[in-house]
């Protein structure tokens, strides 16, 4: 017959679960909040020190964040939408008028002749471009443009629940980190507070490594957009610096960026820029990244990599975060259980 406290735990199972399936919808946002929370902790404390009540505190945390990093996202979507429609409008006047080969076309070395001939062939006449496109209905960019539209719904929604969530973690979040650590030391002994500490660490490593070392690269790269003089070279080391965060994301604006250089006949710049893009990528993140990220949980650099891809493979962009603080809390649990098995 099951005792009193075993039916206690399964009532507290079973109340667990059904409260995670209800709020299920939200836990990215949730998650999103506790790393932003944990990674701007340290700020919090200091204003804390110069601002009294949590509540100011919590208020003025909660405004820098949503303007230093939700605004920008929620602009890029409204553009994005904007941009949706302007390729609507254009594909749609380009089968009445068909696409004019561009003049830099002609002075692609090797292959530039030809191409020209290909493009006047099947884009530059209207019926031949119908052909070519497989009489095009615009159907896809519809469809394109109503889940970019439900997609930038979802993203506002979870931004919206993040910010509140944030600014209850910043008023509370005191309250909240000493019970969190009671109750791993309840379930887990010093062991369970000492990985909760850890993966606090961890994640703020992390955040350290990812964020600013991919604005870092992304204003270095941007330097040499300028330079170079390729056109919109502050957006596209924004963008550089956005998807330098991501691994392996970056080559595909600063080559995208070289590709426009040589149609402008700069070859030189396109050179440079690409080159000099994957010098610091290389610095970026083999030397300093590991170090930020690794340095402060003493994981080495393999795991730190194991950690960013698995985490955006399994979790999303929000695994940039999650991975390396798994990879981190499994080190510590290998290096307690071999040095156990070692004292025996």
């Amino acid at each position: 017959m099951l005792t009193q406290d075993t039916l206690k735990n399964y009532f507290s199972m079973i109340i667990l679960a059904a409260a995670l399936w209800l709020v299920h919808g939200f836990i990215p946002a949730m998650l999103w909040a506790v790393v932003i929370a944990i990674a701007t902790w340290p700020l919090r404390v200091r204003l804390a020190g110069v601002v009294p009540g949590n509540t100011k505190v919590a208020a003025i945390m909660t405004a820098a964040v949503a303007i230093l990093l939700f605004f920008p996202i929620i602009y890029a979507l409204f553009r994005a939408a904007s941009d949706i429609g302007a390729m609507t409008r254009w594909m749609v006047a380009a089968q009445q008028t068909g696409i004019a080969a561009p003049a830099w076309l002609h002075a692609l070395p090797v292959m530039g002749e030809q191409a020209a001939k290909w493009w006047a062939t099947n884009l530059t006449d209207p019926s031949s471009l119908s052909v070519f496109l497989g009489r095009f209905d615009n159907a896809w960019i519809k469809s394109a443009a109503q889940n970019l539209g439900t997609q930038a719904a979802h993203r506002l929604v979870t931004l919206v629940f993040t910010v509140t969530t944030l600014f209850f973690l910043y008023e509370k979040g005191e309250r909240l980190t000493n019970k969190a650590l009671v109750l791993l030391q309840r379930l887990a002994g010093d062991t369970g507070k000492r990985y909760g500490l850890q993966a606090a660490v961890a994640i703020r490593a992390t955040v350290n490594g990812v964020v600013l070392v991919g604005l870092g690269e992304g204003l270095i790269i941007g330097i040499s957009y300028w330079v170079a003089g390729a056109p919109h070279a502050a957006m596209l080391g924004l963008l550089t610096g956005a998807l330098a965060m991501i691994p392996f994301a970056a080559p595909l604006i600063f080559t995208g960026v070289s590709l426009i250089l040589i149609s402008q006949g700069n070859t030189a710049g396109a050179l440079g820029v690409f080159v000099f893009g994957m010098l610091v990528l290389s610095i970026g993140d083999h030397i300093v990244r590991p170090k930020i990220i690794g340095g402060s949980v003493e994981l080495p650099f393999l795991w730190v990599l194991f950690g960013i891809l698995g985490g955006v493979e399994v979790f999303g962009l929000i695994g940039l975060f999650v991975g390396p603080a798994l990879m981190a809390l499994v080190t510590m649990m290998w290096s307690d259980m071999t040095r156990e098995q070692e004292a025996m």
